[in-house]
């Protein structure tokens, strides 16, 4: 029997009182298992090589992300990076003023060749995404997926056109587009082809630590994508759909369906007064949360306008649809887990920080531009007496398993988690050039071994000239040095642009990260003719590199 179809238990009724059953019954119970698309049917072997794809660094350009980077299952499948460094100026261009958007920080503006190019807005530092990241987890249930919901169930071949899925296939759609984009995962114009010869060389799971169960166990199996890529397709061949499908099946396992809700909807637990309290008020007159808020996914799936920003701003739904009446319209997130985010609804939403903040929000009738907005945000009603038990019961929607990481939702720990960094910058040895600039050294990629993306970045010196990376060593591991693998020619490349602070450069070189060299601890630090600087010699600071 469906327990969602039920009425709610005995201390609800009381609670609730007569005016909140005179509501419509609104199916909300346990959740049952996702969707899955006849074309790319679940096995074991899949969805451990889509985890490895989904928290391997290596599925970026230069190793920086992950598409677990922005997506914790600790923070509600979410980014807790959003806010402060992650800020994104917004469609002004300008930081600080009230359009900005608490996004996702990732690559640094980078050519198809994998140099350093300064990004109108961001300069030479990381781009921020211009949306929050949504939640990966439960995102199988969304017959549609992103904000505006432009990933379709319709999966398509990136490569040939062809339709391989003709519905239910969102999480595929969904899952390439971040691999690609210049602002997530990438080097501008990356194709398909570097991504699979990428992952072809690669060492799975090289730059993170402490794997999970699972992913040992596959990984003594099967010790390189090919191999793995073979037990869950038949054969060892790297390419889009199976990465699609590899990661999609991956997030259809990631079922929070273990909360406390779905343990008193399965009659294992009940509610405290306060949060069965909260659940009428969540269903009541006054607040119509469970309006947009429906269903065991605690979502409609649909799009409305909350009058948060100007449309202006961001046309939402409609640059999907083309549609005048999706001007400014959103995808309803599931309310699961919603405890453990730290930011809200498709900016950030800065200035609501908290469960209550969003209370506050919608008992204001949600956001003060009206164009467009939603007429069910009028006239909501959630007294501040009320708000403590509202919350109460939003937090039974937390599962323990995805607020402690425990599998499914269990993860290995990212090389940009790790509490010491590699590269580490060392604050001297800095000496200004022409126009008082001072040359900068970015030093952001993984110096891991076998990771062909590793870089380092020259910007702010002055232009026209030549620079080399000055390399001290540390410790070499037998007679290997950095020398004898570029025979003997020095690290120097050509500065581009022109005038001072306007130089750039970027040293590539993938025996940089030769097994070898593995061990190898040495200072780097830019060095740059420039007649205006002392010795003729303009400098960066210094980088503390170890390869490893």
């Amino acid at each position: 029997m469906n327990r969602s179809l039920f009425p709610l238990p005995a201390l609800a009724v009381t609670a609730l009182g007569a005016t909140a059953l005179a509501l419509p019954a609104v199916a909300q119970g346990p959740l049952p298992p996702p969707p899955i698309p006849p074309q790319n049917p679940q096995t074991a072997e899949k969805a451990v090589l889509g985890k490895m794809l989904f928290w391997d660094e290596q599925l970026s350009s230069d190793g920086t992300m992950a598409c677990g980077t922005c997506h914790m299952p600790g923070h509600g499948g979410s980014d807790p990076r959003a806010g402060g460094p992650a800020l994104n100026p917004g469609p002004d261009g300008v930081f600080l003023t009230p359009d900005d958007i608490f996004g996702s920080p990732a690559m640094h503006g980078s050519n198809s060749f994998g140099h350093f190019v300064e990004d109108a807005e961001y300069g030479f530092d990381a781009k921020a995404t211009d949306r929050y990241a949504p939640s990966m987890v439960a995102a199988a249930y969304f017959p549609e997926l992103f904000w505006d919901g432009r990933a379709s169930g319709t999966f398509v071949d990136p490569l040939t056109g062809s339709v391989v899925i003709p519905q239910g296939g969102a999480l595929e759609s969904q899952s390439l587009g971040p691999v690609l984009s210049d602002v997530e995962m990438a080097w501008s114009g990356r194709s398909w082809s570097e991504v699979t010869d990428r992952l072809a060389d690669a060492e799975p799971m090289a730059m993170a630590t402490d794997l999970t169960p699972d992913m040992a166990s596959a990984l003594s199996l099967n010790g390189s994508y090919p191999a793995l890529f073979d037990a869950a397709f038949g054969s060892t061949e790297i390419t889009p759909v199976r990465i699609a499908f590899a990661l999609a099946a991956y997030q259809r396992t990631l079922i929070p369906d273990q909360s406390k809700f779905d343990r008193v909807m399965r009659n294992q637990a009940n509610f405290t007064p306060q949060e069965n309290n909260g659940f009428g008020a969540f269903r009541s007159q006054g607040s119509r949360c469970n309006q947009c808020h429906s269903g065991s996914l605690f979502s409609d799936g649909q799009y409305h306008n909350l009058g948060l920003r100007p449309i202006g701003e961001d046309n939402g739904r409609r640059g999907v649809t083309g549609q005048f009446g999706d001007r400014g319209r959103f995808k309803t997130p599931s309310l699961r887990n919603v405890d453990l985010r730290s930011r809200f609804f498709h900016t950030g939403a800065p200035g609501i920080d908290n469960l209550n903040d969003v209370m506050v929000f919608y008992n204001n009738d949600g956001g003060q531009f009206g164009q467009n907005k939603d007429p069910l945000l009028n006239n909501l009603n959630v007294p501040g007496n009320v708000r403590p038990d509202l919350v109460a019961f939003l937090r039974t929607l937390t599962d323990p398993r995805v607020a402690n990481e425990t599998a499914p939702f269990d993860r290995p720990t990212l090389w940009s988690e790790r509490p010491f960094a590699n590269p580490a910058s060392l604050p001297f040895g800095a000496v200004a050039g022409a126009g008082g600039f001072v040359p900068q050294i970015i030093a952001t990629a993984p110096p891991k071994s076998g990771n062909g993306g590793f870089r380092v970045g020259l910007h702010g010196a002055v232009g026209n000239t030549f620079a080399v990376l000055k390399v001290n060593l540390i410790a070499i591991p037998g007679t290997a040095t950095v020398m004898d693998l570029r025979n003997g020619l020095p690290l120097a490349q050509t500065v581009q642009g022109s005038g001072p602070g306007n130089g750039t450069a970027t040293w590539i070189d993938a025996d940089a990260t030769a097994p070898v060299l593995v061990g190898l601890t040495y200072e780097a630090q830019w060095l740059v003719r420039d007649f205006s600087a002392n010795n003729n010699i303009a400098r960066s600071t210094a980088v503390l590199i170890t390869i490893e």
